[in-house]
């Protein structure tokens, strides 16, 4: 595949020395050729992706009764809320 190196230079504003021409117009055009061999990949059997996996919601229900531990871990539940103790004394702004 070509691809002139000049033309994309100039458009960056980027100056050039001869040596770093030819070396990056070498190492542009070995790395398109990698990309064109991609192209020769039969790919017509493969669903394509939108993402990492084919994993739906992995969240579990939230709800209160969902889990036995809650219920024996925590004292009291109110309202369907669980309910713990108080560690923030108001008068003292601090953790007790």
């Amino acid at each position: 595949m070509e691809f002139d190196i000049k033309k994309y230079a100039n458009l960056a504003r980027i100056n050039l020395t001869k040596e770093e021409e030819e070396r990056f117009q070498k190492d542009l055009e070995e790395l398109l050729g990698h990309v064109d061999e991609l192209k020769k990949v039969n790919v017509s059997s493969v669903e394509p992706m939108t993402g990492g996996t084919n994993l739906k919601n992995a969240l579990k229900d939230d709800s209160p009764e969902r889990d036995e531990l809650f219920n024996t871990q925590f004292p009291s539940v109110q309202n369907g809320y669980l309910k713990v103790p108080k560690i923030l004394d108001k008068d003292k702004d601090e953790i007790s």
